[in-house]
């Protein structure tokens, strides 16, 4: 039991200790004894100032008082909050007490059948017992709180535990419960532990609570570290090219944003523009149909003469002249979206780029050795990784590790262990040879007559040299050897099997599954970015397609308005070839009218729609994101920045620009 309380305290500790730059870093272990009400007994604050740049006077401020040096000769002076300490180099361990309240305290509650007892009431009582720990916390800062408690070894059955874990050692039973008061609600972070079970005369007599800040504060560090951005800025930053989409604005084209959003603009506008020259060249050809019509009527009304014939074909030019300013239009469109193309893709592909760089470093940071991802091979790459990671493949690489390990310290005591078998060996020679010389005693019954002066001294040479002969036998020698290796490989496995339910180890495991689902949900964000990298490519080709058939549509207009313009200027003579005019007219106006429905249906069912699906695709994308961002994402922002700026408080003072880390070893005496 003792190891595991050691254990688990020199984790939390170990947890709690922060790498600092500055010349000296406090570290101070408030020592409390407190009844189960939480009431405080005592409190000693025992503060080491580590000097390592081995300063002659270290500056410090304190709020304690009866402040003594328990480490050295060293002398101090003291002027109100200020602490001067004359060094000479060396670290400073001094204590002191105070009455300031600590950042948490553990307060027990204890009910018998629903009823609230002491701790001295459960032990002469019987029922179903509930005790529940709770952390008084002072201030909203988050910490956390690890509290051990032994419990008898009979009395206590049935155990149902909530934010708790059962440690076995060696007969002894220890309750580990765990809370992190103070932390931002939004969290859901508990902030006790309670443990129900059935209790016969159940005697508990103390527990054993570790509050610090230190880790909570380390893992904040590392994350501003990691993230190097302000997380509120880009939160900013998304709500409002978000709330832009909704509107059907253009983007912001500042910020970390700006070059996607620039480029999504580009796109945008370059569809509305080629959108509006659809509708241009649409009522062009209309016009044209028109004029064609107006031709077929003039020739089939020939008794309305020539000058009816010039009218038409006048109106035709004109119509013919309007539609080809219409094809120029739609043909400029195309072109100036299709010079756009470029940009998109590689727009497209430095964000898929940046993306798989961002991963690569972060699966780096993380301890893993992984090659350049690229949008070919991050998805075997990250499949590989995550073979590797399946809790059967972790659990095995941990019980090696762990084996490593405990065969090293096994094998570093085999001295021990072969001295204590060849002590046993010798026993059962020993035996072997009295029983062979029919003297009916037992090894230590043979020593205790030796020692006595009982044993004739011819007889004890004699036995002691067939004891001797027998050890030094091949035989006996490799008994030995064999019992050696089967205690020193017993002792490994028990020691492993030990082990491996070690919260270290089960802790370790557990940050492993995380980073095992992390990963999947990367593979899943890539394999979408590279989704959308690869339908960008193929919209772009299909507009440079679209250009290409829009400078067709404009050369044949060309020439339509060149034949449009000769026709005009020959409807004097026409007069002469009515007959054969008439049928072409015919042919012209039907070709004219053909000709509206397609450019209507390109720029209704076409370029319009495209147009319209993008509007309605940015405003839907952004009217399901905007939530989560004003919900969800705006939430842990706040929650992280509360965090960040509450961790890390002390409980004495500390002097300007010194670090330090402050842990809290709590004893409940829970029959006070």
């Amino acid at each position: 039991m003792k190891r595991i309380i050691c254990m688990l305290l020199a984790l939390a500790l170990t947890l709690g200790c922060i790498g600092a730059s500055a010349e000296t870093v406090k570290h101070e272990r408030v020592y409390i004894v407190t009844n189960a009400a939480g009431e405080i007994q005592s409190l000693t604050d025992s503060i080491r100032l580590e000097n390592a740049d081995g300063l002659q006077e270290i500056a410090d401020r304190t709020l304690l008082t009866g402040i003594e040096n328990v480490g050295g000769s060293e002398t101090f002076a003291q002027e109100g909050e200020a602490l001067t300490w004359q060094a000479q180099g060396n670290d400073i361990t001094y204590q002191g007490t105070s009455d300031k309240a600590p950042a948490a305290l553990p307060v027990v509650t204890l009910t018998l059948d629903g009823e609230a007892v002491t701790a001295q009431e459960l032990a002469g009582r019987a029922g179903h017992a509930s005790l529940e720990v709770s952390y008084q916390a002072e201030a909203q800062s988050p910490i956390l709180a690890v509290t051990l408690l032994a419990l008898p070894e009979e009395g206590v059955k049935d155990l149902t535990l909530e934010n708790a874990m059962l440690f076995n050692e060696a007969g002894r039973r220890v309750l580990v419960g765990w809370g992190v008061p103070g932390a931002d609600a939004a969290l859901g972070l508990p902030a006790s532990f309670k443990a129900e079970f059935t209790a016969d005369h159940a005697d508990l007599n103390w527990m054993l609570t570790l509050v610090t800040a230190g880790p909570v504060d380390k893992v904040l560090r590392e994350a501003d570290a990691r993230i190097g951005i302000d997380p509120r800025e880009m939160l900013n930053e998304i709500t409002a090219a978000l709330t832009a989409a909704m509107a059907g604005q253009p983007l912001p084209e500042e910020g970390k944003l700006g070059n996607a959003s620039k480029q999504i603009n580009t796109l945008i506008a370059g569809v509305n523009t080629l959108n509006s020259s659809a509708d241009t060249l649409a009522s062009g050809v209309q016009q044209v149909s028109d004029g064609a019509a107006a031709l077929n009527t003039a020739l089939a009304e020939l008794n309305g003469g020539a000058a009816e014939l010039s009218t038409g074909a006048q109106t035709l030019a004109a119509g013919v002249a309007s539609a080809n300013d219409g094809a120029a239009q739609l043909n400029t469109g195309l072109t100036a979206l299709t010079a756009s193309n470029d940009t998109l893709n590689q727009g497209a592909q430095a964000i898929l780029a940046a993306l798989l760089s961002t991963a690569h470093d972060q699966l780096t940071a993380a301890g893993l050795t992984v090659p350049e991802l690229t949008a070919e091979n991050c998805a075997a790459v990250l499949d590989g990784l995550l073979a590797q990671m399946t809790p059967e493949a972790l659990q095995a690489q941990a019980a090696a590790q762990v084996e490593e390990a405990v065969r090293a310290q096994v094998t570093a005591n085999e001295a021990q262990i072969r001295a204590a078998v060849e002590e046993a060996a010798q026993a059962k020679v020993l035996e072997a040879v009295l029983n062979a010389a029919q003297v009916p005693m037992t090894a230590e019954q043979y020593a205790a007559a030796a020692a006595a002066g009982q044993i004739p001294a011819e007889q004890k040479a004699a036995v002691e040299a067939a004891v001797q002969a027998q050890m030094s036998g091949e035989e006996v020698s490799r008994q030995i050897e064999q019992a050696v290796s089967q205690q020193i490989e017993e002792l490994v496995r028990q020691n492993v099997a030990e082990h491996m339910n070690d919260a270290a180890v089960t802790e370790k495991l557990a940050q492993a599954d995380q980073a095992r689902e992390s990963i999947t949900a990367l593979k899943a964000q890539l394999e979408q970015v590279n989704a959308f990298v690869q339908g960008l490519a193929q919209y772009t080709a299909g507009v440079s397609q679209a250009a290409q058939g829009a400078g067709t549509l404009q050369q044949g207009m060309t020439q339509l308005n060149d034949g449009a313009a000769t026709l005009s200027t020959g409807a004097v003579t026409l007069a002469d070839g009515m007959a054969q005019a008439a049928a072409g007219a015919v042919t012209l106006a039907d070709g004219a009218s053909a000709a509206a429905n397609g450019a209507s249906r390109l720029h209704n069912e076409g370029t319009g729609a495209l147009a319209g699906t993008l509007q309605v695709a940015e405003r839907l994308i952004a009217a399901k994101l905007l939530p989560i961002v004003n919900g969800r994402l705006t939430a842990a922002v706040s929650a992280y920045e509360s965090v960040r700026a509450q961790a890390g408080d002390s409980y004495d003072l500390r002097a300007e620009g010194m670090d330090g880390v402050t842990a809290y070893i709590i004893r409940t005496d829970l029959k006070r």
